[in-house]
């Protein structure tokens, strides 16, 4: 969830080296010119040498600490704890926001001459909200959390704006990570439209954040098994502009949807965005861009089986991300590596990052404190015994014969128990059908749980009797068959804008415009199906064009989310009855 800082050390320094300079001017001569120098040995180093780069910053702020430069400090200090952050140097970071917060808490902030620290990043909300944020990488949610809440009391009793409204999406993050999506996503959202409704926080800083917690959601979504929201969220932040404010929100929005695709199995879909993606990067930061996509990038020509793409990749991907982090956060690259290499077979490469991955992640769990285990302690022991097993060519082929064997009878089993329960599934819509049978056929009603507008507090009741007079009318026509049937479209026959016409079916039948139409399609599709012997004798694609679908995958997906079965399952019941 949590995303890079910045482009690199080099440019963290550079924003607050224009600052630090300007108050070291004002003292002495020998100081500032050994400030100077400091500053042009940090520039000469590229985003290669970011650790070399942070040592000359640590000597600033011991030259500042020496010549009790107060002000000049808190600014180093401060920017070697976010410098620190950047190459995953979590720890550290810790120190140095400790000993910043310690100095502030011994000034005061309303002397004259500490005024430069007013409204400055160098604050207690910001320090603490960067201190929850390691404690998040380090695994150490409940501090995280304690101080994120501590940052939303000083955000109320300071009326601090910014972080008032951004808090929540950090603390949605941290629900993130201990699987509680729906929490999650009530924070982002909140976050998301404070944002949006605010007066007094920059557009600049408004329009970032709004980029960042857009995808945040749509990965939230995905957690939730829910594409389509993964992919509206998307949606909606192209229609305000946000994927194209500037190339780095573009890279984002583009990765983002094919990693859609890829988590939800459609790795060709998957490809083209992940590609278009890697361009961006790649121009966007020439040094580090492929940190912004190789693993994806890499799980999908693995899927794909362009092995040797996605061992390319993934290796170059793994050689980058290693000059700014430290090696057990690429645990689960090795791992990935290791599978893919085993893929090809070459049992050798395989064993080899499987012995990293076992390394490395095991280093990376005891950097954490909220551990249940030492190290997932039966995923170890597989890995161990795969490795043995590579090794003697008879006991795999018995191992890999009987694995076959019980994959086979679990797949009859599950068939079985599968048939039972859609027959089950069957049963009971037919059910609904007889009961519906005198009336309007209501067979499914899906309420969605995230509304564009709950009220129509803004739409008059003339005017909301009239929309629902109108689809009534409409629904009667069976309009909500033909293939034209937009919002747009609908909202014109009955003589409203597409505004109003979403509040008042958000409102009236807790759904938005596209799950009030499918609804309707689907009640029809189930009552045309059981009574029309002729409609079941249709294929599944015609049987989609008739109900105003463009394609049968679309009729196929929408039927099975609201009855569980898929249509030709139902067919098939139905034709057997008969």
């Amino acid at each position: 969830m949590k995303s890079i800082l910045e482009k690199s050390i080099l440019l963290i320094c550079i924003i607050f080296f224009k600052g630090v300079i300007s108050y070291a001017q004002e003292k002495d001569s020998i100081y500032k010119k050994e400030m100077s120098k400091l500053k042009d040995s940090i520039l000469k180093y590229d985003d290669t040498n970011s650790r070399h780069s942070l040592k000359f910053i640590k000597e600033m702020v011991l030259l500042s600490e020496k010549n009790n430069d107060t002000i000049v400090m808190l600014h180093l200090i401060h920017t070697v704890g976010r410098s620190s952050q950047f190459i995953t140097e979590y720890n550290q970071s810790n120190n140095y926001f400790e000993k910043e917060l310690n100095l502030l808490h011994h000034i005061d902030i309303n002397d004259k001459k500490f005024k430069a620290l007013k409204n400055s990043y160098v604050q207690e909300v910001e320090i603490l909200a960067q201190l929850g944020q390691n404690y998040e990488e380090l695994g150490q949610i409940k501090k995280a959390f304690n101080l994120f809440f501590k940052c939303v009391e000083i955000a109320k009793r300071d009326n601090l704006e910014f972080y008032k409204v951004i808090m929540p999406s950090l603390i949605g993050g941290l629900y993130y990570k201990t699987g509680e999506y729906r929490k999650a996503l009530k924070k982002e959202y909140e976050s998301f439209e404070g944002l949006k409704n605010s007066k007094i926080i920059k557009e600049i800083n408004k329009v970032y954040n709004r980029v960042e917690i857009s995808i945040d959601i749509s990965n939230i979504y995905l957690k939730l098994h829910k594409k389509d929201s993964a992919l509206w969220i998307l949606d909606a932040g192209i229609k305000e502009k946000l994927d194209v404010y500037n190339a780095y929100s573009k890279l984002l929005f583009k990765r983002q949807r094919g990693t859609i695709y890829l988590e939800t199995g459609e790795p060709k879909k998957a490809l083209v965005f992940l590609k278009e993606a890697k361009k961006l990067a790649d121009e966007y930061d020439s040094i580090n861009g492929s940190t912004y996509y190789y693993k994806d990038l890499a799980k999908c020509y693995f899927k794909l089986k362009k092995n040797d793409s996605a061992i390319f990749v993934l290796e170059k991907g793994i050689r980058t991300k290693k000059l700014n982090s430290k090696e057990f956060y690429l645990a689960n690259d090795y791992k990935l590596l290791a599978k893919i290499y085993k893929e090809v077979g070459d049992l050798e490469k395989s064993n080899e990052y499987y012995e990293k991955y076992i390394i490395n992640q095991t280093a990376l769990e005891k950097s954490k404190d909220t551990i249940v285990s030492s190290f997932h302690d039966r995923e170890v022991s597989s890995l161990n015994n795969e490795k043995v097993l590579q090794n003697k060519k008879l006991s795999v082929i018995i191992v890999i014969t009987s694995a076959i064997g019980l994959l086979f009878l679990l797949t009859l089993i599950w068939f079985y128990k599968q048939k039972k329960k859609n027959e089950l599934k069957f049963q009971e819509l037919l059910d609904k059908t007889n009961l519906t049978k005198e009336t309007k056929p209501e067979i499914v009603d899906t309420k969605d749980i995230i509304l564009e507008e709950k009220t129509t507090s803004e739409v008059a009741k003339e005017t909301t009797k009239q929309i629902l007079e109108g689809l009534q009318k409409l629904e009667e026509q069976a309009y909500f068959l033909k293939q034209e049937c937009n919002s747009y479209n609908v909202a014109k026959k009955i003589k409203t804008n597409t505004s109003y016409l979403s509040k008042v079916i958000n409102s009236n039948f807790q759904k938005n415009f596209n799950t009030y139409i499918n609804d309707l399609r689907i009640n029809y599709a189930i009552v045309q199906l059981k009574e029309n012997s002729r409609f079941r004798s249709f294929s599944i694609q015609s049987i989609a064009e008739e109900l105003g679908y463009k394609s049968a995958d679309s009729f196929t997906k929408y039927f099975k989310l609201r009855t569980g079965l898929n249509p030709s399952f139902y067919i098939k019941q139905l034709n057997s009855l008969t």
